[in-house]
């Protein structure tokens, strides 16, 4: 789903995933070019998530923080979207 198609007030929860394309990683097919991004909990910190890195050769890296939209344990549609930008980002959100 294209993050601009998030309402501002969307909760955004720990396990959601987060894709940016077009970031020039490979540029000779443009379906493998994007980095994908999970979003988590930080250990000891109650105010921000983080987006980390899911992507071969850049996993691990924590790129994006996201500030919660305290005193809930979320972040908001509207924070992402300020972060990250609504060009080119997807967002996928993983139920159980």
């Amino acid at each position: 789903m294209p993050l601009s198609n998030i309402k501002d007030d969307e909760e955004i929860w720990a396990g959601a995933r987060v894709r940016l394309y077009d970031v020039g990683l490979n540029s000779s097919d443009k379906e493998k070019d994007y980095y994908e991004f999970i979003i988590s909990y930080i250990y000891d910190n109650n105010d921000h998530l983080q987006l980390t890195n899911l992507t071969p050769g850049k996993a691990g890296y924590v790129t994006f923080v996201l500030e919660k939209d305290l005193p809930n344990n979320f972040g908001l549609g509207k924070t992402l979207k300020y972060l990250i930008g609504l060009e080119n980002a997807y967002i996928k959100f993983e139920f159980e």
